[in-house]
């Protein structure tokens, strides 16, 4: 039967009783692949270069101890179960290393209890692991469109809140910039609401392609849409219009920043001129003041 890859990073100033580790992880079914570490900077490195499984440490060396490295373990990979095996650790110690994070002690003559403690904290670690997918997903939907995975409304508006905010502050200027999709209702209508979907993802990928990282993408770029989209084995050109806003000129709040922003993109789709810079001419047209 072959044996389970278990990576340890073992914390410990003595080979012999390293071994004495390995040799009980052996007897129990696992291939261990470890790292013995005994002062900080080497812990440090360790953990920086490797992905471990669980952290065994002892709980008094001469120049480290079970706390600190208990703490950089924390401090550095705060997921990873972290058992302490000593020789020499009291009962009050013990129960200050638990109330400290550590998953559990086990006496250096009683090495009986090690693997069914590890296997418990890696069972307790895999589902920590998955609440923790669970929660990230969670959050992500609920600031991302899950169909172009676009920044939806809600953040979209915080991060145009931000700027403004920024923009007052500093007394910076910036460009709000709207696009909307041409003849995309027609693809809507005419192949259905799932060719209406590529759409949308290939023309979020196009823009994504053309921002920087730090920018917030919302619909822009005119030049992305050159080249026609591609629905099955049909290419369609769709074209977009692209209306723009300047803080702190055309608003100096985020709902008149928007408003100006879309009275220049609906000028744009009107006159069919591609993109618009808003004017006050626009803003009579549209009722923005």
């Amino acid at each position: 039967m072959p044996l389970t890859p278990l990576h340890v990073l073992i914390v410990e100033d003595s080979e012999t009783d390293t071994e004495l580790l390995l040799r009980e992880l052996r007897r129990a079914g696992y291939d261990p692949v470890c790292e013995r570490v005994e002062t900080a900077d080497a812990m440090s490195a360790a953990l920086d270069g490797q992905d471990w499984d669980i952290v065994i440490s002892d709980f008094t060396m001469p120049r480290f101890n079970g706390m600190e490295a208990l703490r950089l373990v924390q401090q550095l990979k705060p997921d990873i179960p972290f058992i302490i095996v000593s020789g020499t650790i009291g009962e009050d110690r013990a129960v200050a290393a638990m109330k400290a994070g550590a998953h559990d002690y086990i006496m250096k003559g009683n090495l009986a209890r090690l693997v069914p403690a590890i296997e418990r904290e890696l069972k307790e670690a895999a589902v920590r692991h998955e609440y923790r997918r669970a929660q990230e997903r969670i959050q992500h939907l609920a600031f991302y469109d899950p169909l172009t995975d676009l920044p939806n409304r809600t953040l979209f508006t915080e991060r145009l809140q931000q700027a403004v905010l920024t923009g007052r502050r500093k007394k910076h200027c910036f460009a709000l910039m709207v696009m909307d999709l041409d003849h995309f209702k027609d693809i809507n209508d005419t192949l259905g609401h799932h060719a209406g979907d590529q759409v949308l993802q290939q023309a979020a990928a196009r823009v994504k392609s053309c921002a920087r990282a730090s920018d917030t993408v919302a619909r822009k770029i005119l030049a992305a849409f050159s080249r026609p989209l591609q629905i099955g084995d049909r290419n369609f050109d769709i074209g977009a219009s692209l209306g723009i806003a300047l803080f702190p000129e055309h608003g100096n709040e985020t709902d008149s920043l928007m408003c100006a922003a879309d009275a220049a993109m609906y000028e744009a789709k009107h006159t069919q001129s591609g993109f618009k810079v808003y004017s006050p001419d626009l803003g009579q047209k549209s009722g923005v003041t």
